[in-house]
């Protein structure tokens, strides 16, 4: 069985793209005017302490799931919080919690504290003089009735709980208000709600306002009272001013005349006020209202666009702001000018009441469903991310993280599946429901050269307002779309029946029947008699997932989201259902994964929660081309969803699968699963790739991440863990190429808190974490995470291994450095950093790491730079290891293993071998050179201290003295000529240039590019090898024969 500790040395990487995905709740910190906190409906709890310019998450490690209902911060003890996971809002993506958690630190640590089964939680409330006292509105399942929802209390803060408003199993609590002045006085608006594939029931006869005088103890239900309109209602918002405690807004949703309604005696009689319709459409996903504490009448109503009333909401305005759909505000009670508000861009600031805000491209929260990549270098990774726009995000950049402004738009698309050209980079397409013209399969081709973003779409009916019963095609809101392996001129795409396009859309035919079960009374619209929510994404009876198979043409499977798999293996001319015989009512099939070894094995994952509110998770293998089935998830986490399946393209039964809670990993095809989120949040994971030794991941809510190299995943044998060391077989590394701003900029080792700036670009922001596996390491807060800078060596240790050493040889066995398990620090300089720059920085010679498992260590393909000479800065010449074979040995208490790897050079640069090698010697020669020099200063050192020492006991003997100083001024000249004399960067820029920080420049030159030196790089060398060979010929011919006076003198 393996361990944790087997693979616990493996990376994730946010590469981002930073760009805001859907919030949901949001709070200030009552007396620190620049905290604020958003939490987001699948990528966790967020925090600023610079009013929005930064965000860093909080809790990861510590939530069990990623969606974060409701946030509550103690104005009494600001580090008192209580967050209940959740998402309110629960459209079909909707991602669910497991409770209620609790700080008392500010963060720093979280407990869960119950209502585990909760959720959705909708709000918190806390009493403002005892924080323990606290109220909790929690929706229950979004998907199926379920017994723990409505209102609860806990008088101790969070130890025990008591439910005290329920109304049924399929009604929950929306939104819950406790009077700023009396907080005796609760309101509770009950929403009677459920969500399936194919809709949602967004109101009925159980929906009602609810009013509390005593703190919770009694109810009663006050949705009838005089003013209120008549008949059933839907969902409700609740707002209360502390400037007018009495007066009560309630935006109702109701069958007979919806809009917002106002009481001044608590609730006891109604008036109506105004029924903009902006603020009460679709009020299941919207409905939120807030009053201004500092004037009753200012009211603000996050809705499709932000909405202010300066009248008590008799006239609406458009407030300014950023993207749309609004989810939630905040207005500081004792600063009104102080607003935070949520959207599906993310959360944003305001301090100065709304007329500016934050940015909102410095969130990474983006929400996945699929990711490609291309055949680039470095690699593309490309996806239609929900609520926004499809993007295009390098895997990596040559400056380091990846900034913001290196995502590039490709197109429009909020779902599906966005595919690069096979070969032409300049063109994307996608295949997105989510997109501009809404539903029909809108086919697009995204020409990056030129701009253009066709459209094509396979049948540009528009449908709002209609049933599905009436469609002629029906198109699921995650339609599925494939470019054919075997031709990339051939597409396919599903909607009820499958579609193939040999023209690139400009016809599409189809060569299928329908392949769902077509079910009528599932294609009805959804959401209220009076108010319909059907906006394309409860279509159902379509195809979910369609895929091809990679060893036979016109070998294509089909899965519906209503639980059939049907297999064509002529193209399309006929169709086999090969459905699993026990496989549940009304099963979606989330993934089809046809493994990349054999072509009668096919895996698919099923997702039940939606249709069937099962949290189970359902993974099914066929090895006989869908004749019979096997279940593999019986041995899996039984309360994990399943939503993608993954086979290693190297490895047969390497298994992954992304679930709502991050990645399971199988070596042995499903027999044993175990998490492998490392240093993943816990977050959605809606798909898996694998891109060369890579796995690259789409998740919902945090934007994509990368796991670099799994080699150890693929040579994994438990057998490796009773030795007592095993070094794994590194990868291929090929070099992107080096830029001197990665190392630029920066200051010494400290604290989140501690930012520096690259200067370079925008984007960019990072705090120093130093040696790091043996690389040097910066966390950037505003930019994707780099790609490791060079070979990553992975080996496995068991607990009484002591001695640990890397060593690093080249093709004929020469070694080139050597790493043990003790840091050897240098000297520390505070006006230089490691090229030589002014600042601050301690440096320090990177080491193996010794620790019982699986470690890394990343070699950067450098030479060691070349000696210290004491009390000067560092002399950084480090040549890059040419383009070849190279092998690493790891001796572990004597014994010893070696393993070779290549390096290859970027194949963007178009050199051959010939000119890789002529650059690799003349580097050499140059760092040779470089090391001639200094332990030719060195040589002048030792003669020195030699003369101090014979001086500081032979006092009185003038002879001895006058050649001492002699040979001192000899040293003096040989280093002067050799070395800067300044200790500042603007004390060395105003001396004359000394000979060997020419060769450091001329290092920094060659850096820039794999090919060979130019001309007049190699002159300038010349010249400068020249100099100093004449120099230190010269210090040779005298300091012998002066020290030999010297001796003589000294006897």
């Amino acid at each position: 069985m393996t361990k944790a500790s087997d693979f616990k040395a493996l990376k994730w990487r946010n590469i981002g793209p930073f760009l805001g995905g859907r919030g949901t709740c949001v709070v200030g910190h009552p007396t620190d005017k620049q905290v604020f906190y958003h939490g987001h409906s699948s990528g966790g709890l967020w925090k600023t302490e610079d009013a929005g310019q930064y965000w860093i998450p909080v809790g990861d490690g510590q939530f069990n799931m990623g969606s974060v209902g409701a946030i509550a911060i103690s104005e009494q003890n600001p580090d008192i919080m209580y967050v209940g996971l959740g998402e309110p809002q629960i459209r079909n993506s909707a991602s669910w919690g497991d409770g209620m958690y609790k700080t008392t630190d500010g963060g720093a640590t979280w407990q869960h504290i119950g209502l585990k089964d909760s959720k959705h939680i909708a709000k918190i409330r806390l009493n403002p003089d005892n924080p323990d006292l606290v109220y909790v509105a929690s929706m229950g399942h979004g998907f199926g009735p379920s017994q723990e929802r409505g209102v609860f209390r806990s008088k101790d803060g969070g130890q025990t709980w008591e439910n005290i408003l329920f109304k049924s199993e399929n009604t929950g609590c929306i939104d819950l208000i406790v009077n700023p002045s009396d907080p005796k006085v609760i309101f509770a608006a009950m929403y009677e709600f459920e969500r399936k594939t194919w809709g949602a029931k967004t109101g009925g006869p159980e929906s009602g306002l609810w009013r509390s005088l005593d703190g919770g103890d009694t109810w009663e239900d006050i949705s009838r009272n005089a003013g209120m309109p008549e008949g059933q209602m839907g969902r409700l918002g609740i707002a209360i001013s502390q400037a007018a405690p009495n007066r009560v807004y309630a935006l109702v949703d109701s069958e007979t005349k919806a809009g917002l309604y106002r009481s001044d005696d608590l609730g006891v009689n109604w008036s109506f006020v105004s029924n903009f319709a902006q603020i009460i459409a679709r009020p299941f996903y919207f409905f939120h209202l807030y009053a201004a504490p500092h004037n009753a009448d200012e009211l603000w109503a996050p809705a499709n666009k932000l909405y202010s009333s300066k009248d008590g909401g008799k006239t609406w305005v458009l407030e300014p702001g950023i993207k749309d759909d609004y989810h939630e505000a905040w207005i500081d009670p004792q600063d009104p000018n102080r607003i935070i508000v949520t959207c599906d861009g993310g959360s944003q600031i305001s301090l100065t009441g709304g007329q500016t805000w934050s940015p909102f491209n410095n969130q990474p929260t983006t929400q996945f469903y699929r990711v490609f990549c291309d055949n680039q270098f470095p690699y593309n990774l490309y996806s239609n991310p929900q609520d926004t726009v499809t993007v295009k995000c390098p895997s990596a950049s040559r400056w380091g993280g990846i900034s913001e402004h290196e995502t590039i738009v490709v197109g429009n698309g909020e779902t599906g599946a966005a595919i690069p050209h096979p070969t032409d980079p300049d063109i994307v397409y996608n295949l997105s429901t989510g997109s501009i013209c809404g539903t029909g399969g809108s086919f697009t081709i995204n020409n990056l050269k030129t701009g253009q973003n066709e459209m094509r779409p396979i049948w540009p009916e528009s449908t709002f307002g209609t049933p599905a019963t009436e469609f002629k095609y029906r198109f699921n809101w995650h339609l599925p779309f494939f470019i054919s392996r075997h031709d990339n001129k051939t597409f396919y795409a599903g909607a009820n029946v499958v579609f193939r396009s040999t023209d690139e859309g400009m016809t599409w035919e189809e060569i299928s029947p329908d392949l769902t079960k077509d079910i009528k009374d599932k294609q009805q619209l959804a959401g209220t008699p009076w108010m319909g929510e059907y906006f394309g994404q409860e279509i159902y009876s379509t195809i979910f997932r369609l895929e091809e198979s990679p060893h036979e043409k016109g070998v294509i499977w089909a899965g519906s989201d209503d639980g059939l798999i049907h297999l064509t293996k002529d193209g399309g001319q006929t169709w086999e259902n090969v459905t699993p015989p026990d496989l549940p009512e009304l099963s979606p099939i989330y993934e089809i994964e046809f493994s990349p070894h054999d072509p009668a094995t096919v895996y698919i994952a099923i997702t039940r929660y939606r249709t069937a509110d099962d949290y189970a998770p359902y993974l099914y293998k066929t090895t006989d081309s869908g004749k019979t089935w096997i279940c593999i998830s019986d041995t899996f986490p039984q309360d994990e969803i399943t939503r993608t399946i993954r086979e290693d393209t190297v490895r047969k039964g390497l298994l992954f699968v992304g679930t709502e809670t991050g990645v399971f990993v199988s070596i042995d095809d499903g027999k044993e699963w175990r998490r492998l989120n490392l240093n993943l949040p816990r977050v959605p994971v809606h798909d898996i790739k694998f891109k060369n030794a890579d796995v690259a991941i789409a998740t919902h809510g945090r934007s994509f991440w990368i796991l670099d190299d799994i080699s150890p995943l693929r040579q994994y044998a438990e057998e490796l863990t009773q030795k007592k060391a095993h070094l794994f077989k590194p990868e291929t590394y090929t070099r992107f190429g080096y830029n001197w701003w990665m190392d630029y900029g920066g200051g010494p080792v400290s604290d989140k808190k501690y930012y520096f700036v690259q200067n370079t670009r925008p984007g960019h922001t990072f705090y120093e974490q130093g040696i790091v596996d043996g690389e040097k390491k910066r966390q950037f807060i505003d930019a994707g995470d780099p790609r490791p800078i060079g070979v990553i060596i992975y080996y496995l240790l068991s607990d009484d291994a002591k001695d640990v050493s890397l060593t690093i040889l080249d093709e004929q066995g020469n070694e080139i450095q050597t790493f043990g398990k003790d840091e050897i620090p240098t000297e520390r300089f505070a006006s230089f950093d490691a090229r030589g720059y002014e600042q601050d920085l301690t440096t320090g010679k990177p080491k193996a790491t010794v620790s019982q498992g699986l470690n890394r260590f990343i070699w950067g393909t450098r030479y060691p730079s070349v000696s210290s000479v004491p009390g000067r800065p560092p002399v950084i010449i480090t040549p890059f290891a040419k383009p070849g074979t190279y092998q690493v040995r790891l001796t572990v208490d004597g014994e010893t293993q070696t393993e070779s790897f290549e390096v290859s050079i970027n194949p963007n640069e178009k050199y051959t071998r010939t000119e890789t090698d002529t650059k690799g010697e003349f580097w050499m020669k140059l760092y040779a050179k470089a090391e001639e020099g200094i332990q030719t200063v060195l040589k002048g050192r030792e003669a020195k201290e030699k003369v101090a020492n014979a001086l500081s006991s032979a006092s009185g003997n003038q002879a001895l003295a006058d050649q001492g100083a002699k040979i001192t001024a000899l040293c003096d000249e040989l280093e002067g000529s050799m070395m800067p004399v300044g200790t500042t960067l603007v004390q060395i820029i105003n001396e004359r240039t000394k000979l060997i920080p020419k060769l450091t420049w001329l290092h920094n030159v060659l850096e820039t590019s794999e090919g060979p030196a130019n001309q007049g790089t190699v002159d300038v060398y010349n010249k400068v090898a020249s100099e100093m060979d004449e120099a230190i010929a010269s210090f040779n011919s005298q300091i012998d024969t002066e020290m030999t006076q010297f001796d003589q003198l000294s006897s």
